[in-house]
């Protein structure tokens, strides 16, 4: 419980539907904010049927206005299923930029109704992105992206 308390959590994708082949932008985070957090975990939830080559990525940015145009990680997916869940945890730090912005793009099959939110990691509390990358696989989480 003490890890949930002690960690950040906001909506980074509004729930919302988007057309076959559209793309969806979610709000900067800016990682300034997060003064000690090794890791930010990025959770997209999918829905409304079959899918081929949906994508969610995360992006950076030092003014939160320039996105780079190369993402810093995505995860590209076929779903199968009437739900989907895939995450992408970040490390923090380093060469990182201030602001992370997360984005969907609806594959080409069917429209989809798409939110994210987004949980900062406190070191402290001995959780970290590589762990929760390991329990989203164990808990059956379709794709997932860890850098």
């Amino acid at each position: 419980m003490n890890d949930l308390q002690n960690a950040y959590i906001a909506q980074a994708l509004a729930p919302q539907s988007v057309a076959a082949t559209s793309e969806t932008t979610g709000t900067g985070l800016d990682t300034a904010n997060l003064n000690g957090f090794s890791d930010v975990v990025f959770i997209l939830t999918s829905a409304s049927g079959t899918d081929t080559n949906g994508t969610f990525t995360v992006r950076e940015s030092a003014d939160n206005s320039t996105y780079d145009a190369t993402p810093i990680a995505s995860v590209q997916y076929n779903q199968s299923t009437a739900v989907g869940t895939y995450m992408i945890s970040v490390r923090l730090g380093g060469a990182r930029k201030r602001y992370l912005r997360c984005s969907h793009t609806a594959g080409n099959v069917n429209a989809r109704v798409v939110g994210a939110i987004v949980i900062g990691l406190n070191p402290g509390t001995g959780v970290n992105g590589a762990t929760e990358a390991l329990r989203a696989t164990n808990a059956g989480l379709v794709a997932r992206a860890v850098i």
